[in-house]
């Protein structure tokens, strides 16, 4: 009987709701599945020119696979001509360096094939999806189940109608899809603060509105919201 190693089942990363793989990708008979899951878990980041630069554990998290699992699969994609690595020193990163132990790869999908032209600085500096959450690199979080909640049923419906009304203003703002089980302890915290959901997706919907206007980026917590509109 042929042995089986335990898969690692990490926390899953909020992320956009759509994933453009190569078309031929899908047709592939011979591409392992994992393979396969790589390569949309790199296309969930990209931006409409094909380019991302997630870490390995973010891309680890969404297949709930190792670092070097990973990077075995990505080795594959390249050799394969669905991906390539563009060059560091040809293609920088703005902003400030990201303090890890691991460099960060700048990807580009290929869906004409390895003919596919290196993309120019415009194409490769166009904004990045706002809907992928991002990892750090020296973390990796391994999921738990969700605590049970002390007290009442309705104190239990209360503290998801928080949480539930945050995901659902991040939605509404912006398109991306945010599970309510991964904000259940700051949804508590604010209902001991007095605060109702009605008040949090109203803050949430307004907030996520400014901060992609001015910022291109997304409130993380419930938390966030609540200090930057003022309810906590």
């Amino acid at each position: 009987m042929r042995s089986t190693k335990p898969v690692i089942v990490q926390s899953k990363p909020e992320t956009r709701l759509y994933s453009v793989l190569p078309a031929k990708a899908i047709q592939d008979d011979f591409l392992h599945a994992t393979t396969l899951r790589v390569l949309g878990a790199i296309c969930l980041h990209t931006n409409k020119y094909g380019i991302c630069f997630p870490s390995r554990i973010t891309l680890g998290r969404h297949v709930s696979r190792t670092p070097k699992t990973v990077s075995f699969h990505v080795a594959r994609l390249i050799k394969l001509g669905y991906i390539r690595k563009l060059q560091k020193r040809d293609y920088r990163l703005k902003g400030k360096p990201r303090k890890s132990k691991y460099a960060t790869n700048r990807y580009q999908v290929l869906y004409e094939g390895k003919k596919s032209k290196l993309p120019s600085m415009e194409q490769f500096y166009a904004p990045r999806p706002k809907v992928a959450e991002e990892f750090p690199e020296d973390k990796q979080a391994v999921i738990h189940k969700s605590r049970d909640l002390k007290g009442s049923a309705q104190r239990k419906m209360l503290i998801y109608s928080i949480a539930q009304a945050f995901c659902t203003g991040i939605q509404t703002a912006s398109s991306v899809h945010k599970i309510p089980d991964n904000y259940l302890n700051d949804a508590e915290y604010l209902l001991d603060k007095g605060i109702k959901p009605g008040q949090i997706l109203e803050s949430t919907v307004s907030l996520t509105t400014k901060m992609l206007k001015d910022e291109g980026k997304i409130p993380i917590t419930i938390k966030e919201v609540a200090k930057k509109t003022g309810l906590d």
